[in-house]
């Protein structure tokens, strides 16, 4: 019988991250069971609640118990205690239904990362070749565009080297390190825009930071990005909710 993992599900579907089958599958499940209805609306009003940052403390602490099977023995059911959000002292009572299927162990930094980053398209990404008559930044756009991301690192280095404060050049370079999996180069680059504190990149650097914390097993600073932008305004705050409770 293959395994399904009722949580992700939920996650997935919320999020519009879910197969067309999968939710498909969920939706079936939810017209059989209210339970699962509830818990699924529950789980959308609290993302509504992170996403309005009347609830600043997002650390939940989620208690899963095991209760008796049915009869038929095929059906498990999981209860998931309440989550205390301590900003706004809210109780909320989450249960989880599971249908035909058992738990998987917590989900591998990799697949949350596949699940989650997207590519970043520089928006001066006019041209789609490397010139000599190219400045050095239009050059390392060119070859970011073009995936060619040891050259795009080059030329973007020379840019930081000759213009200090070109927080895009840096912004830049994170990401391309990012594409070649260079995680903690890539963390430095997002640090420093972030640092500076003056730019248009902060709200990007601050979630991709997040993400090269998850995949360098630093998940206590990872969880805590997350907590942050999730608190915040930023476009990335649904997503970054959704983040931090999963890698709790």
């Amino acid at each position: 019988m293959k395994t399904i993992n009722v949580n992700n599900t939920i996650e997935n579907f919320l999020d519009g991250s879910a197969g067309r089958a999968e939710a498909e599958w969920l939706t079936g499940q939810m017209k059989k069971y209210p339970e699962l209805a509830r818990e699924v609306n529950l789980r959308r009003k609290t993302d509504a609640i992170l996403a309005n940052r009347e609830i600043i403390d997002l650390r939940a602490k989620l208690g899963v118990i095991e209760m008796k099977k049915r009869s038929s023995g095929t059906i498990r059911r999981t209860a998931i205690k309440s989550a205390k959000y301590a900003a706004a002292i809210i109780l909320m009572a989450m249960v989880s239904t599971a249908f035909y299927f058992t738990l998987r162990p917590d989900e591998p930094a990799g697949e949350l990362f596949g699940a989650y980053y997207t590519r970043y398209e520089s928006p001066g990404a006019v041209r789609s070749a490397v010139s000599s008559g190219n400045s050095l930044m239009e050059n390392a756009i060119a070859s970011y565009t073009a995936r060619e991301y040891d050259k795009a690192i080059n030329f973007f280095e020379q840019v930081i080297v000759s213009e200090k404060d070109n927080m895009e050049s840096v912004f830049m370079h994170g990401m391309a390190n990012m594409e070649i999996s260079n995680y903690p180069v890539a963390s430095g680059s997002f640090t420093r825009v972030i640092e500076h504190n003056d730019n248009l990149y902060l709200e990007d650097a601050a979630w991709y930071l997040g993400l090269c914390y998850m995949m360098t097993d630093n998940t206590a600073k990872a969880v805590k990005q997350f907590e942050a932008i999730a608190a915040s305004k930023s476009r990335y705050n649904r997503q970054a909710a959704r983040l931090a409770r999963k890698l709790r």
